[in-house]
């Protein structure tokens, strides 16, 4: 009987000995007693700490099982997203679901055809104010990837027909967004907007960017216009091939002055323009106030160092007929 009681009293100690701790605290107390947890979760009593219940998973310290988020942009070639959020869900299980995928239409000049966006049969050059002749439609992969510059020429005649503002209806989206906003300075608005439309009409170009929305990492040099073409982001530098008086001669060393300038600018802003604008190439559209300034033109060009001509595409486009605004600036 003795050895029994023993027994029980050792027993006594070891479970008041388990249960406190040298404060004499009770180790059994409810570690949850105090823990207040956000709506669809609970407390761990091992632990203390709050944990989302079954079905439910944490975000920005809230337990849910549904959440916005941006759609899946799966677009593809020569096709344009439209951004916006969906509901996904969660699954204890499997985990999030997969966002909705975006909406989206192809480029201009693209057709859908079995999820992929191929050209359109197109006839260039477009309709629009100015009749154009010569290389049109000739920007493809082949010339907007390559390393080597390349050159065409073209012309629009505007016959007697001299752009007035009751001409506005016949620019393109883009020429009467160029008309309308105004570049960085300088007196060349009107053949910027003009440069467009000839790209546009020819070469199917979308307005990406004007001049004062280009984004770049540093001050210097900039670009005149940013396009898609082809699917590719090309930058747009416009210069006019002029002499004043008009009717006077048009040099080699003029000509060699203003387009080494341009080629260096362009190599320059090409260096500086930020990642989310960065073009694949740049084309330097040249708009000759006279047929005959082509052959000085070409001349200035064999001349010019092959570092400072890069890749860049040189477009001429010969103007013709009431084109005085062009060149003034004036409508």
């Amino acid at each position: 009987m003795k050895a029994t009681l023993f027994t029980v009293a050792a027993l006594l100690t070891l479970f008041i000995a388990a249960c406190d701790d040298d404060t004499g605290n009770n180790n059994n107390a409810n570690l949850c007693a105090e823990v207040t947890c956000t709506q669809n979760a609970h407390c761990e009593a091992a632990t203390g700490t709050c944990a989302c219940d079954t079905g439910y998973d944490l975000d920005a310290e809230l337990c849910v099982d549904e959440k916005a988020v941006e759609c899946l942009d799966e677009a593809p070639l020569n096709a344009l997203s439209e951004i916006v959020d969906v509901t996904i869900t969660f699954d204890s299980e499997t985990g999030w679901s997969t966002p909705t995928p975006c909406a989206w239409d192809c480029l201009v000049g693209y057709s859908q055809e079995e999820g992929a966006c191929v050209p359109d049969e197109v006839e260039v050059p477009l309709d629009g104010f100015g009749l154009i002749d010569g290389q049109c439609g000739v920007l493809d992969a082949t010339n907007l990837t390559s390393t080597e510059p390349w050159y065409f020429v073209n012309t629009i005649d505007f016959t007697t027909d001299t752009y007035d503002a009751s001409d506005f209806d016949q620019l393109s989206e883009g020429g009467q967004i160029l008309a309308t906003t105004e570049n960085a300075g300088g007196s060349s608005a009107w053949s910027e907007v003009f440069s467009y439309e000839v790209l546009y009409r020819c070469e199917l170009a979308g307005l990406l960017k004007t001049e004062t929305q280009i984004v770049y990492d540093d001050t210097g040099s900039i670009t005149d216009i940013l396009m898609e073409i082809d699917g590719y982001k090309i930058g747009v530098s416009v210069v006019r091939a002029m002499s004043w008086p008009r009717d006077t001669p048009y040099t080699v060393s003029v000509a060699l002055d203003k387009l080494s300038g341009k080629l260096e600018g362009i190599q320059e802003s090409t260096a500086l323009v930020s990642e989310e604008d960065r073009w694949n190439k740049q084309i330097l559209h040249v708009l000759a106030d006279r047929v005959e300034h082509l052959t000085s033109i070409e001349d200035a060009l064999s001349q010019i160092d092959p570092a400072v001509r890069g890749d860049t595409i040189v477009l001429v486009t010969v103007t013709e007929g009431a084109d005085d605004f062009i060149y003034t600036n004036e409508i």
